[in-house]
């Protein structure tokens, strides 16, 4: 079992994504209890949660000074998501993107593929997407013609990128069934609209070179001409 999908389980990305709320509303870290109650858990799988995720690199824990610890006594532990990293430039995200398109449209099987895929994960957007696509293209020539019309279309960036990892997880799950690997990959997909949320609040820049590049990207890897 690869380090993602052995470390960023469901479990775990449901915990990253309600903390991501919970800080973005109060603008500032969060007491565990407040997930614990956002998630419906006992405060302690709450904070074990927490724990789980710092070692991940995903979360940074802070002890509240006094004046934030309304009980006295002892300062509080807060958690917050970890800073993310700056934007990728768009060749970083074009070289990202065609990297992963061609690794993994090269592996048919998609329990092969799938594995490979979270074994290596990474919050790059352009190594995400290019997993997604190579699913459209392995589904067939049909879905990978729906997955370039939805590039093609006037939706916003954010939008046809969410579409087509929408169908790249939908064409995946089809033939991957019920299994514990098409969990994995579910929340991996959560994970990554979450990323492309961020990445659309920060600037809508970065998403339209990656939609610029995906539009570029033939199903041999070689770009394609414009016009």
């Amino acid at each position: 079992m690869g380090k993602f999908e052995s470390g960023l389980t469901a479990r775990r990305l449901e915990a990253l994504d309600h903390l991501q709320r919970l800080t973005a509303q109060a603008g500032e870290a969060v007491h565990y209890s407040l997930l614990a109650a956002r998630m419906r858990i006992s405060t302690w799988t709450a904070y074990g949660l927490l724990r789980e995720l710092e070692s991940l690199g995903l979360v940074t824990r802070r002890n509240a000074p006094l004046e934030h610890s309304p009980a006295g006594g002892r300062s509080r532990i807060m958690f917050l998501p970890s800073a993310a990293p700056p934007s990728p430039s768009p060749d970083a995200l074009e070289t990202q993107l065609r990297a992963a398109f061609d690794r993994f449209v090269s592996i048919g099987d998609d329990a092969a593929a799938t594995r490979a895929f979270l074994a290596d994960a990474t919050s790059d957007i352009g190594y995400q997407l290019g997993f997604w696509l190579s699913r459209l293209e392995a589904a067939g020539r049909h879905a990978g013609v729906a997955g370039r019309a939805v590039l093609e279309s006037g939706s916003l960036p954010l939008a046809k990128l969410q579409s087509i990892s929408a169908m790249g997880l939908g064409s995946a799950l089809a033939r991957l069934g019920g299994s514990r690997l098409a969990s994995s990959l579910a929340a991996a997909g959560t994970r990554f609209n979450v990323l492309l949320e961020e990445a659309a609040r920060a600037s809508d820049q970065s998403l339209a070179a990656l939609v610029d590049a995906a539009r570029n990207l033939s199903p041999d890897g070689r770009p394609t001409k414009a016009g």
